[in-house]
């Protein structure tokens, strides 16, 4: 098996020594990873995540004073990454290491911008949060305007030139997975996805579901807008237009009362919005032009 010296793997670590050790020795001791650099971000861990990652001499560690997030974590990896490529890899041992080289070698033998793991069937999947999910999956759908198989997958790997210009966009909590699946899509980078297993994570989840979802819609919401203004504008315009006709026609012929002033307000409304969105998307070009 070919040696993966082109790649950086970045590991995000919050009070996560309970599988770090695991995940550290799967990892160096692989003989594909053995020219590969690991990188574990310490996000302010109380437990002893440090010391463990310090125990093995292969590992590069940096380590901040309080807790900054996991997209904060991802981000400050990517910066400290000197390879070609960069993969992100969880610390709590829910990943595989075959599944991680799998990603790698799929993102360079093909050249691509990014590679995502998508869960199969026989992955863990936690059951509390499927409602969560399947809000987020919509949302993600409709803003991409495509069906996302696994939109948030925590094993991913990009081409580190690209990621980097998008670090800015990048939330600090746990909608990092979400928004750069939504950035590679809208800025049509060149992907693939591969199957992956999870498995059940060791210690204790460090989501919170109703914060971090939340926050994680408004995300998508705050990417949407940069992305697709018109599309979100012109769609409220083209409903506010067209339930002014109805309710406006309606109430002239069938009641004989004239055009209603609320049927026109909301006509206005909608011409109003989907010119507005005409304006936001002339800026957003103008804006991502600077990506490039």
């Amino acid at each position: 098996m070919t040696e993966l010296s082109q790649i950086s793997v970045i590991i995000p670590a919050y009070n996560e020594e309970i599988g770090l050790a695991t995940v550290l020795a799967a990892l160096t001791q692989h003989s594909a990873l053995q020219s590969a650099e690991i990188i574990v971000v310490d996000d302010g861990s109380k437990d002893k995540t440090a010391e463990v990652a310090a125990r093995n001499p292969k590992v590069q560690i940096t380590r901040r004073e309080i807790n900054m997030g996991y997209g904060a974590s991802i981000s400050r990896g990517i910066r400290l990454a000197t390879r070609p490529y960069v993969i992100w890899f969880d610390g709590d041992n829910q990943h595989r290491v075959e599944d991680l080289i799998l990603v790698a070698q799929t993102l360079i033998a093909q050249d691509l911008d990014y590679c995502i793991g998508v869960r199969t069937g026989d992955s863990y999947q936690e059951p509390s949060r499927w409602l969560g999910k399947l809000v987020l999956r919509w949302a993600v759908n409709y803003a991409v305007g495509s069906s996302v198989a696994d939109f948030n997958s925590g094993l991913r790997g990009f081409r580190r030139s690209v990621i980097l210009k998008y670090l800015n966009f990048l939330p600090k909590g746990f909608g990092a997975s979400t928004v750069t699946t939504l950035l590679m899509l809208e800025r049509d980078h060149v992907g693939a996805e591969v199957p992956i297993v999870v498995h059940a994570r060791q210690g204790r989840s460090q989501v919170k579901q109703l914060r971090d979802g939340s926050r994680t819609l408004l995300i998508i919401l705050r990417i949407f807008l940069l992305f697709k203004p018109l599309r979100f504008f012109g769609g409220i315009g083209a409903a506010l237009i067209l339930l002014g006709l109805v309710y406006g026609l309606y109430r002239a012929f069938a009641e004989g009362l004239g055009f209603p002033t609320l049927g026109l307000l909301s006509i206005v409304a909608g011409l109003q919005s989907f010119f507005f969105g005409l304006l936001a998307d002339q800026i957003s070009m103008a804006r991502l032009d600077n990506l490039d």
